[in-house]
């Protein structure tokens, strides 16, 4: 990943989204998936992961956010007189549903901006921890996922395991990094 970029009088990352885009992405995401029994994309911290993804590793994707969020807020008003963080939750689904499709008049890449907001979402959900989502690992214990166990005991091969999570201290770069871990 290329080197965090930081913008010294804002002391955040150049690419963050502004708190307003942020707060837009994190209730989008929180539609895209929901809390209901279990946790959601909140819970899990999606919005920091994707926050992280366009200040480290896809810095070219922020105009996308930023567009996007516009766009969401503008649909927003012309179809329910409120922006999108002010209408209820089938409100915004209705919307994001339009996007979805691509059914947004005045923003063309309304179905590329959802797909990709959609995959980072579900990116953030489920992913490795150590890449800013999935806290507490909640994405892992939804699926019943181990994590990133070095090997499993007999009982387990074959069978559905019922063992806790494991994240790794940090993504390995290298297989070789990985193999001289896992002896």
């Amino acid at each position: 990943m290329p080197a965090k970029r930081i913008d010294e009088r804002r002391g955040r990352m150049k690419s963050d989204l502004i708190p307003r885009h942020a707060a837009i992405v994190e209730a989008a995401a929180a539609r895209i998936f929901p809390t209901t029994a279990t946790p959601g994309a909140t819970e899990a911290g999606a919005l920091n992961y994707i926050q992280r993804l366009l200040a480290e590793a896809y810095p070219e994707l922020a105009p996308l956010y930023r567009s996007g969020c516009r766009a969401l807020e503008r649909h927003a008003k012309r179809r329910f007189g409120k922006g999108f963080l002010r209408i209820a939750a089938p409100e915004q689904d209705a919307v994001l549903a339009e996007f979805e499709t691509g059914r947004v008049r005045d923003f063309r890449q309304a179905s590329d901006f959802f797909e990709t907001l959609r995959s980072h979402t579900m990116e953030g959900v489920l992913g490795e921890p150590a890449y800013g989502g999935n806290r507490g690992l909640v994405g892992w214990r939804l699926v019943g996922f181990p994590g990133h166990q070095f090997g499993y005991a007999d009982p387990y091969i074959g069978r559905r395991v019922d063992i806790e999570p494991v994240a790794v201290e940090r993504p390995y770069l290298t297989e070789e990094e990985w193999r001289a871990k896992s002896r």
